[in-house]
């Protein structure tokens, strides 16, 4: 079957323009304007009329946990390394059923959002098949990119503790890198079936041991996965890193064949220039997550500054407990205005830029750069409606307008693969209500059984905090 959404404002590139696209198997398979719109609407079984809505690009959202969506109002005004003892806690109590419940959550604020794709790199590494499994029946287009790792920050970072505290904060360790081989095998039979793609998730490149890291090297080849990963998000890491890696860790990871055009780093706050300009020379793409790094206090990307040394960039909005709701219009308003103060405004990122980091950009951490992210004859059809109208703008066909003044209320439609998944209001890829009220009712349990982890951690939190400054202030 296909589909034609004829009057449309279709964005291509960065302008607007009046026409019908024909949806063919879940392509685009034309584009017409004026009197050939109306031609191409005769070649399909089905006509859609968007009565002048702005038909644009799906937004990708290139950094995702979605196990944090079951973590809504949890801890979120402690830095990163603090904070961290506390959604762990709370993770090593989230089983399988409450795990669907996050995932599919998550995924309906992103559609209704206009999000279309995104990166899940997702714990624990044990739960990969119920996680694919969940991300298939989102009805998104996924990168799978489960977490795996062997060491722990607070060693890197040299913190002291008692055993029986350092027992309980580490509770069963690590999977074994064989588990790690094995999850990636079993899924590996299912990549590319469908809209959901697996990545190797290493949470991190200093949490990996070399033992591990030689590992993820050597998945990367077996099986030809890309690769997603945090990158010097924090202060903190930075100092330890330099400490354990005197070239620094990017250098370690190119040493070890890590950098390439498959690798997409979120965060990179604290890269220095040289570990941008070799980011920028491997094709490696960041990941800005701007609303996480203000509310874990990071830091700010020097985002003109990667982008004028040609590092590819994306949009990402993290978890949901440190960056809110995963809403690409404010993420694309703070990209544009968090770097502005006390910089030379020439090099000030633009909105066409951050909408370009939301879309072409999130396409190329996906490794989708020639599928989705534009608008073009034979890419995936993964598209979205917006009324722009309500914006009451003087220019309401630009990009401007869309990045400054629209936000999720504007989303009249989202589209994946050829398939509407939202629209009238109402997400059609799964039943919501019955996610939302399955979710409410296994929360009070959920929140008993984490009571023990969360004493633990609050007990590490009093211990780690002095060290934490110590080491900052060193």
């Amino acid at each position: 079957m296909n589909l034609c959404i004829a009057n449309a404002n279709i964005l291509i590139d960065t302008a607007f323009r009046r026409g019908a696209v024909l949806i063919e198997r879940g392509r685009i398979a034309a584009i017409a304007y004026g009197d050939n719109a109306q031609a191409l609407a005769t070649r399909a079984a089905s006509t859609v009329d968007a009565n002048g809505l702005a038909l644009i690009p799906g937004f990708v959202n290139a950094h995702h946990h979605s196990y944090a969506n079951a973590l809504r109002g949890t801890e979120n005004a402690l830095p990163l390394e603090l904070w961290a003892l506390y959604t762990v806690a709370y993770g090593r109590n989230i089983d399988e059923k409450l795990l669907r419940l996050a995932i599919l959550t998550g995924a309906a604020e992103m559609l209704r959002n206009g999000v279309t794709g995104v990166i899940d790199h997702s714990p624990p590494v044990r739960r990969g098949p119920a996680s694919f499994a969940a991300h298939v029946e989102s009805g998104m287009r996924v990168g799978f990119a489960p977490f795996f790792h062997d060491t722990h920050d607070h060693d890197l970072l040299g913190f002291k503790m008692p055993a029986a505290l350092r027992a309980g904060v580490e509770g069963l360790g690590f999977p074994p890198a064989d588990l790690v081989s094995d999850v990636f095998a079993q899924l590996a039979g299912a990549n590319g079936a469908g809209r959901v793609r697996v990545l190797l998730g290493p949470n991190a490149p200093q949490r990996c041991s070399p033992r591990l890291l030689d590992l993820w090297a050597q998945l990367r080849e077996r099986h030809g996965f890309g690769s997603h990963t945090h990158l010097l998000e924090t202060r903190a890491q930075a100092i330890a890193c330099a400490r354990h890696w005197p070239d620094g860790i990017v250098v370690e990871m190119d040493r070890r064949g890590l950098l390439d055009d498959r690798l997409t780093v979120a965060h990179g706050v604290w890269l220095t220039p040289k570990e941008r300009d070799l980011l920028a020379a491997r094709g490696v793409t960041v990941a800005h997550n701007p609303a996480s790094n203000l509310m874990l206090g990071s830091g700010i990307l020097p985002a003109a500054d990667l982008r004028q040394r040609g590092v590819r960039m994306a949009l990402g909005s993290d978890s949901a407990n440190t960056g809110g709701s995963a809403d690409p219009f404010e993420l694309m308003r703070l990209a544009t205005m968090i770097g502005r103060v006390g910089s030379d405004w020439e090099s000030w990122l633009d909105a066409e830029t951050a909408f370009a980091m939301a879309t072409t950009g999130g396409a190329s951490a996906m490794g989708l750069r020639n599928e989705i992210g534009k608008i073009g004859t034979g890419r995936n059809a993964d598209l979205v409606l917006i009324d722009i109208s309500n914006t009451a703008s003087t220019e309401p066909r630009c990009v401007e307008t869309l990045v400054r003044h629209c936000g999720p209320a504007a989303v009249r439609a989202t589209m994946v693969g050829g398939d509407w998944v939202y629209r009238d209001d109402k997400v059609l890829a799964f039943d919501e209500d019955t996610i939302r009220r399955d979710l409410t009712d296994a929360a009070a349990e959920f929140r008993e059984r984490c009571a023990a982890e969360l004493s633990i951690a609050r007990d590490a939190h009093r211990v780690f905090d002095p060290q934490l400054r110590a080491l900052l202030n060193a």
